[in-house]
């Protein structure tokens, strides 16, 4: 999949909505992105085209393997992002918003080692200047 923004914005809000609910009409996406059902219609088609969701017999969204994957992977970063932010003392509303943002524009390569980088912190927590510690 060339790489898209919108593109990739749908492809999570799909998958978080499938993770929520489980069935996924193009009316859920508007309501969870705030965009139209006719905005929603043509990111779809979009999606169509580049192999990435189809619909079932009942209009419901559901992704092909190379949509599931690419849903997964911008989902994997952006929880990763997010939790980078709030590890460094960024609110959780700000973060999340951030991590949004930043996610489209990290590769493969840079997620891995933001990933290592967090993992070191995973089992031991962060010490905090207060001398707390913070536990992720």
């Amino acid at each position: 999949m060339d790489k898209s923004s919108s593109s990739e914005d749908y492809l999570k809000s799909i998958l978080i909505l499938r993770k929520k609910k489980g069935a996924v009409r193009s009316v859920d996406i508007a309501a969870e992105m705030g965009v139209t059902k006719a905005s929603v219609c043509n990111a779809m088609k979009r999606l169509r085209k580049k192999n990435m969701v189809y619909f079932d017999a009942d209009g419901c969204i559901l992704f092909t393997q190379e949509g599931s994957a690419a849903a997964e992977k911008i989902y994997e970063k952006h929880l990763l992002l997010s939790k980078l932010l709030r590890l460094m003392g960024v609110n959780e509303t700000t973060a999340d918003r951030e991590a949004c943002l930043m996610e489209h524009a990290i590769g493969d390569e840079t997620y891995e080692h933001l990933s290592d980088y967090l993992s070191s912190f995973t089992d031991k927590g962060k010490e905090r200047a207060d001398g707390g510690t913070t536990v992720i």
